[in-house]
């Protein structure tokens, strides 16, 4: 598996995997396509035999010395379980530790279809800090988490 930077040019399979997934709704898509066209976050993709099989997206939350915020991440699902989400999650830290970053922070749905997001967070080392019941839409939580990498 290969780590790099995402180019202009990885959209389109970013936008298909973002659908593909199945849990993202629109709206939700094309909030991540325009922080993906914005250019002011990074932006990591992890191939797979030539093929873009996941990314994340980070940035340093404004106002922070040292917190930094996971905004993205998706893996294509034929490449789901085998590694790559811990693999981007692990590239991640790494650069954030080297942009002097201490924490990690994200948020994710409390809803059913995300319980296997969440065990995945949970077995990375993220902690639930917060809950706010009803924060997307009624019978749909926000679940935050941060981790301690510094």
């Amino acid at each position: 598996m290969l780590m790099r930077a995402l180019l202009t040019a990885d959209r389109g399979a970013v936008s298909r995997m973002l659908v593909e997934c199945g849990v993202f709704s629109g709206e939700e898509i094309a909030a991540a396509l325009e922080i993906f066209d914005s250019g002011e976050y990074a932006l990591f993709g992890a191939d797979v035999d030539g093929v873009l099989a996941g990314y994340v997206c980070v940035a340093r939350i404004e106002l922070t010395r040292s917190t930094w915020y996971v905004y993205w991440l998706c893996v294509d699902g034929r490449w789901q379980r085998r590694g790559v989400a811990t693999g981007l999650m692990a590239h991640a830290e790494e650069y954030v530790r080297a942009q002097g970053g201490e924490r990690l922070v994200l948020e994710t749905s409390g809803r059913a279809d995300y319980a296997g997001a969440r065990a995945f967070y949970e077995k990375a080392g993220f902690a639930v800090v917060g809950r706010i019941a009803d924060y997307y839409k009624a019978g749909d939580d926000c679940v935050y988490y941060c981790k301690v990498i510094g």
